[in-house]
C-alpha cells in the first residue's frame, strides 16, 4: 500500500511538472501576442479612461483628423453614435491611475497584472499546503484548464478585465475566512468594489440571504453603495447618465435595431497610432465565439428574445436554483465536509455565471475566468469515493476539453463545454448541501 502510494505520488509530482512546462510555454505565448496584436479591448478603456480625465464624453466622441492620436480607438466605428467603450465609469476610474503612460507600455503593464491576478487568485484560494496530494491535482487542473487555455490566451490577447473580479473575489474569501477583527468589514468591500465594477457581481447577495449571514450581507451591499457613490462624485453625473444611455444604444445595436452604414475606417484613420500599427491587430485563430443566450437562441433557432423576457426568464433560473438550495438546507439532516464560506462563494459565483449568460450583449470564452473560483472550492472539498460526486467530476472535466477546444467538431462545442461545466458545477454545490447524499431520499417498499 505504501509503495503503491509513492508511486502515486509520483505521478502526480510528474503531471505538475507537466502541467507548469504547459503554464510557462502559455505565458511565452502570450508576451508574444502582447507584442504583435494591439489588446482591441484594452484600447477602448485605455482611451476610454483619457477622454474621461480631459472631461470629454468616453461614451460618444467621435475621433475626427487633427484630433489627439491618444484619443484614438481605431477599431471604432464612425457611423455608430457610441465608442466601442462598454464598461462602466469606474473601470475608466481605475484605468486613469496609468492612463497617460504610453499605451505600449500599458500593454505590458496590464499582461503583468493579468498574471499576477491570475497566479495570487488561485493561492489565496487553495490556502493549503502544496506537498498535499489534493492541492497538487487542483493545481494541476487550473494550470492545464486555465492557464494554458484558450480562453486564457484570448483574456491575454484582447487585454480583458475579467481576471481582476476574480482577484477581488479572492481577497474577500481570503478576508471571510481568516480570523482577523474587521474581515466582514474587509470581504464586504472587495465583493462591493467588484459589483461597483460590473454590477451583475451584487447578485452574490443571494446565498447570504439563504445561509443567513447578515453581516457579510450588510457589509457588502454597504460597501457596494459606498464605492458607487464615490465613483459618481469622482466621475460626475453626467458621465454615468452617458454610460447608462450608450448602454441603451449598444442594446439596440446587438438587436440590428439600428442600421449602420459601413465605411472603410483604414481611410479614416492612421495606420500608426502612438507610434504603434498594431492596434487593430487581432488574433483571430483564437475561438472568440459569442456564447450569450440571446445570440445563441437566435443564432440557432431563429428565437429572439429581448431583454424584458431574458430579466423574467433569469429570475426563474436564480429563484428556482436559490429555492432548491434552500429546500435541501431545510430538509438535510446530514453534516456536509465543505466550509460553509466555500459553499457561499461557490454558489455566489455560480449565480455569477448564471447571470452572465442571459445579458444581453456579446459573451465570449475570456467571460469563463469566473469558473476558477467555483472550480477551486469545489475541488478543494470534494470527495471522489461519493458515486455522485464522482460522476459530476468527471462530466465538469470533460466540459472542460470539449471547451478547451478538443472537440472542436462538436456542434457549438465552447457553448456546449460551458453548459456542462456550469451544471455539474451546480450539482455539485446541491449535493455539498445535503451531505453527499441524494436529493431526494429514495422511496422504501412497504
Amino acid at each position: 500500500m505504501h509503495l503503491n502510494q509513492k508511486h502515486l505520488y509520483k505521478f502526480v509530482n510528474l503531471l505538475l511538472v507537466f502541467a507548469l512546462v504547459i503554464t510557462l510555454l502559455g505565458f511565452f505565448t502570450d508576451i508574444r501576442n502582447t507584442l504583435k496584436f494591439g489588446g482591441i479591448d484594452l484600447r477602448n478603456r485605455v482611451v476610454g479612461a483619457r477622454l474621461l480625465i480631459r472631461g470629454l464624453d468616453p461614451y460618444h466622441f467621435k475621433w475626427s483628423p487633427g484630433n489627439d492620436e491618444r484619443l484614438l480607438d481605431p477599431l471604432d466605428w464612425p457611423t455608430i453614435p457610441v465608442t466601442r467603450t462598454t464598461v462602466n465609469p469606474s473601470i475608466l476610474l481605475f484605468h486613469s491611475i496609468f492612463a497617460n503612460l504610453p499605451y505600449f507600455t500599458q500593454r505590458i503593464i496590464w499582461l503583468v497584472i493579468q498574471w499576477f491576478f491570475l497566479i495570487a487568485s488561485v493561492f489565496i484560494l487553495i490556502k493549503n499546503n502544496l506537498h498535499d496530494l489534493r492541492t497538487k491535482s487542483i493545481l494541476i487542473t487550473i494550470l492545464v484548464f486555465i492557464s494554458g487555455s484558450l480562453l486564457w490566451r484570448l483574456h491575454i490577447d484582447v487585454g480583458q478585465f475579467y481576471i481582476v473580479y476574480v482577484f477581488l473575489l479572492a481577497l474577500a474569501y481570503q478576508c471571510f475566512n481568516s480570523e482577523v477583527k474587521y474581515r466582514n468589514a474587509l470581504g464586504g468591500f472587495f465583493i462591493g468594489l467588484a459589483a461597483c465594477f460590473r454590477f451583475p457581481i451584487i447578485i452574490m447577495v443571494l446565498p447570504m440571504i439563504i445561509f443567513k449571514k447578515v453581516k457579510m450581507l450588510t457589509s457588502t451591499l454597504l460597501s457596494f453603495f459606498s464605492c458607487l457613490l464615490v465613483s459618481v462624485l469622482l466621475t460626475g453625473l453626467q458621465v454615468w447618465q452617458n454610460y447608462f444611455s450608450a448602454m441603451t444604444t449598444n442594446g439596440k445595436l446587438n438587436t440590428s435595431s439600428i442600421s449602420i452604414a459601413k465605411v472603410d475606417v483604414k481611410k479614416i484613420f492612421p495606420k500608426i497610432v502612438e507610434g504603434m500599427n498594431n492596434l487593430q491587430a487581432f488574433n483571430g485563430a483564437i475561438p472568440d465565439s459569442n456564447s450569450s443566450l440571446q445570440f445563441f437562441l437566435k443564432e440557432n433557432f431563429s428565437l429572439y428574445l429581448d431583454t424584458k423576457n431574458l430579466i423574467i426568464i433569469l429570475a426563474g433560473v436564480l429563484l428556482l436554483y436559490s429555492f432548491v438550495i434552500y429546500f435541501c438546507c431545510q430538509t438535510s439532516d446530514n453534516e456536509s465536509n465543505i466550509k460553509i464560506i466555500d459553499l457561499i462563494f461557490s454558489i455566489s459565483t455560480i449565480n455569477i455565471l448564471i447571470v452572465d449568460f442571459f445579458i444581453p450583449a456579446p459573451r465570449y470564452p475570456y467571460n469563463d475566468v469566473f469558473f476558477l473560483i467555483p472550480l477551486i472550492l469545489l475541488m478543494k472539498n470534494i470527495n471522489l469515493f461519493n458515486t455522485q460526486m464522482l460522476s459530476c467530476t468527471i462530466l465538469m472535466y470533460i466540459g472542460l476539453l470539449i471547451l478547451n477546444g478538443m472537440f472542436a467538431w462538436f456542434p457549438n462545442e465552447i457553448q456546449v463545454g460551458e453548459l456542462m461545466i456550469l451544471t455539474s458545477m451546480m450539482l455539485m454545490s446541491l449535493i455539498f448541501i445535503r451531505g453527499s447524499i441524494p436529493l431526494f431520499p429514495k422511496k422504501h417498499n412497504t
